[in-house]
């Protein structure tokens, strides 16, 4: 959660930042590429080091990495010298960090959990994340308002050194002897994509993140234009409008946690998907502050679910040798997609204007989720309760 905080808050003040800098959408859009774009190239790599490297390990030197480049920022935005280049490398070489960090992040759960506890403890996890996405971009707001726009970047850096040093002292569990598979790197990337392509179900459950992520998620991307141009309601609204999704994923995970301590089903998971798919056209098309917050708040509450049982499906689909892999291909398409769709979007967004490009978006993912679960009916009828007393095995 320390380290969540200060991503939100790195992440809101680099948008209005960036904004500042440029006054144009297509250049935001090209920023938030930049960081994801690690993630398109090396996701997989990333899950191969998960599965063959200390865990521990990698997460410290990862965070270390993250605290410099933001102390960096923060420096040069201190000093009032920064450059739109220097933030584009910047937001580039913290998502290689980032990048390298999240399959062993996501592996990390399966070792310290029981199987059968894997959705509560997903759903927990997205509770806290959740909760500083509401606390961390209304202090950014108020923080950049009152001409203080170095602070998120600085506070940042100070997460992430404290989260090094927490992280060094635990006990995480690394890869088993018997699971360390010492074969040529691409021997066991395709190890992980052979046993995806084998499993229809899986590879659906796998492959269809990258729907949102080329039609949804750049609306976080887009955000800052909504309260500046669209809204008109400056750094205060924008800390708003990202509370409020994080108020609606922190209801929406807490009541995963509660509700669905095992983790859910594949129908709640297309059903997740289809209502964030409608709540982005709403609030595409909203010129309210206050009904742009609820849209926000709805997609909030439901993206959790969706991304909350997808993650825990793959996990109890997936053998334990190969499961930093497979989560490594969940997270290409989850989130190495969204720099096609920001630098496309902001480009169309140049042309027809923010409002369409959400609209659109969402309609298409709405149109996905129904097809998918008429097409693949075994997709709803998964359970990720049953699945984890089915394959005790697995690993």
């Amino acid at each position: 959660m320390v380290a969540t905080v200060g991503g939100f808050m790195q992440s809101t003040a680099q948008g209005w930042l960036v904004l500042e800098i440029t006054n144009s959408p297509g250049l935001l859009g090209v920023v938030a590429a930049a960081a994801g774009l690690p993630t398109l190239f090396l996701a997989a790599v990333a899950g191969v080091l998960a599965d063959r490297l200390d865990r521990r390990r990698l997460l410290v030197a990862t965070n270390l990495a993250g605290a410099l480049f933001a102390a960096i920022l923060a420096l040069l935005t201190t000093l009032d010298a920064v450059e739109y280049w220097e933030v584009l490398v910047l937001a580039f070489l913290n998502g290689v960090a980032l990048t390298v960090q999240m399959p062993a992040t996501q592996a990390v759960v399966s070792t310290i959990v029981d199987r059968t506890s894997i959705g509560n403890a997903v759903a927990l996890n997205s509770a806290q994340y959740n909760l500083a996405r509401i606390l961390a971009p209304a202090v950014a707001g108020i923080a950049i308002a009152a001409g203080g726009l170095a602070i998120g970047f600085w506070v940042n850096a100070v997460a992430l050194l404290l989260v090094a040093v927490l992280l060094s002292g635990l006990a995480i569990p690394g890869p088993r002897e018997l699971d360390r598979v010492q074969a040529a790197l691409w021997r066991d990337l395709s190890d992980g994509l052979r046993y995806v392509a084998a499993n229809r179900v899986l590879a659906i459950v796998v492959v269809l993140p990258a729907v949102p992520a080329l039609f949804v998620l750049n609306y976080l991307t887009f955000i800052p234009v909504y309260a500046r141009d669209i809204l008109e309601t400056g750094p205060l609204g924008l800390g708003l409008l990202t509370g409020s999704i994080g108020i609606g994923a922190l209801v929406g995970a807490l009541s995963v946690a509660t509700l669905r301590p095992s983790g859910g089903s594949g129908r709640l998971m297309l059903t997740g998907l289809a209502v964030v798919a409608a709540g982005l056209s709403a609030f595409a098309l909203s010129r309210s502050l206050p009904l742009s917050m609820l849209a926000l708040a709805v997609m909030g509450a439901f993206q959790v679910t969706y991304y909350s049982t997808t993650n825990t499906l793959i996990q109890v689909l997936s053998p334990a040798r190969l499961r930093g892999r497979i989560l490594s291909l969940y997270v290409l398409t989850s989130i190495g997609l969204i720099p096609i769709a920001n630098l496309v979007g902001g480009a169309i967004a140049e042309r027809t204007g923010v409002p369409a490009v959400l609209a659109v978006g969402g309609a298409v993912t709405v149109v996905v989720a129904v097809l998918t679960a008429a097409l693949e009916p075994r997709i709803a009828g998964l359970r990720a309760a049953t699945l984890a007393r089915q394959l005790p095995g697995s690993d």
